[in-house]
């Protein structure tokens, strides 16, 4: 709680400072004294709210909404249009953005896959656990490599490769490529859950050759992100036009008949939100608590702000990141996901 204070925006959802953290509560006051923004989320005008700049009286259970589309922003105008060099230098390194998938074929187009396994490609094929080890693109050698610390590093014989490093097993560099835009497009399918609906959008891709013979049709996490969240970049496909378009899934008029805040004041956000944190290297912060735990599925609320943190270079910073308290999650999955997150069958 104590580095509410290095916050320079703070975002505070599901979380009553005043009554649930009252102990901690004036390190946000004093963060307001300090020149911290806050902008509160909460169908009601509660005790944090009157801390705040900007109270966001959205319908309650919907802040995922909102986070969307303030994704859909993020992505549209400081990653594509700007470019942000923090930004794409902190997905490289700290994101599973660069990562390769691979795209099945389907009537009509494709649909994403897993991630290409590093033991399916002759320069890794004999590599301990090959099949938990994953690829990027090398945009030095054009040609795909395997970075450390994927699920089989930390599980191999050899020590000590279970990290962060941006190298391959041989010790060489490697720069990812977080997009293939400029690439072949194909069409890839989408799920639209908001409206049980999917749609078509056209995806950069490379093709991979596999050791069996076979090629593999494959993107990145990165592209599979702008298309998911509906960045129009000049690829064909049920892209919307502008962020007036209602129609289109995560657009800021997408999130009005959800959240019943205005469109302008979700792109304003959004515009503060990278802007603060590309001047101050990810000083942006989130305060979340028990009022979103208890919606079912919260897990999804909690990861559309999570994705804006990370598309800013928030997370690990002080000052930045989720500031995340008590513990009665509604999960769907908490045996299946402890399972393979924690590695458990191993």
């Amino acid at each position: 709680s104590a580095d509410w204070y290095n916050a320079k925006y703070l975002a505070v959802m599901g979380s009553n400072l005043n009554m649930t953290r009252t102990p901690d509560c004036h390190f946000a006051a004093e963060a307001r004294h300090n020149g911290t923004k806050m902008v509160v989320f909460s169908p009601d005008f509660n005790q944090v709210a009157k801390y705040a700049d900007e109270w966001m009286a959205l319908h309650q259970g919907q802040d995922g909404a909102f986070w969307m589309a303030v994704n859909h922003v993020i992505l549209t105008e400081a990653h594509h249009q700007k470019q942000v060099p923090y930004f794409l230098d902190y997905m490289k390194k700290y994101s599973d953005a660069p990562f390769l998938v691979e795209l099945g074929a389907i009537d009509g187009g494709y649909r994403p896959g897993q991630l290409v396994r590093a033991g399916e490609i002759d320069r890794y094929k004999d590599e301990e656990h090959g099949e938990w080890k994953f690829l990027m693109w090398d945009e030095t050698t054009q040609t795909p490599k395997m970075p450390k610390g994927s699920m089989g590093h930390r599980w191999g014989k050899e020590q000590g490769v279970w990290n962060l490093l941006l190298e391959d097993k041989d010790g060489s560099a490697i720069d990812p490529k977080l997009t293939f835009l400029g690439e072949t497009a194909v069409q890839v399918q989408f799920d639209d859950f908001a409206e049980d609906a999917t749609l078509f959008r056209g995806v950069p891709v490379k093709r991979l050759k596999m050791t069996d013979g076979s090629e593999k049709v494959v993107t990145t996490v990165y592209d599979l992100l702008m298309a998911q969240f509906g960045v129009n970049r000049g690829l064909e496909g049920a892209y919307p036009a502008s962020y007036d378009v209602a129609e289109a899934p995560y657009t800021p008029a997408w999130q009005e008949k959800h959240t019943g805040l205005n469109r302008k004041d979700c792109i304003r956000f959004a515009r503060e939100w990278a802007r603060t944190a590309e001047f101050t290297e990810g000083k942006c912060m989130v305060i979340i608590g028990a009022g979103i735990n208890h919606w079912y599925h919260n897990n999804l609320i909690y990861r559309a702000a999570q994705q804006a943190l990370v598309f800013t270079g928030c997370v690990g910073r002080n000052g930045g990141g989720l500031a995340h308290y008590v513990g009665q999650e509604k999960l769907a999955m908490v045996g299946s996901w402890s399972a393979i997150a924690l590695a458990r069958d191993w």
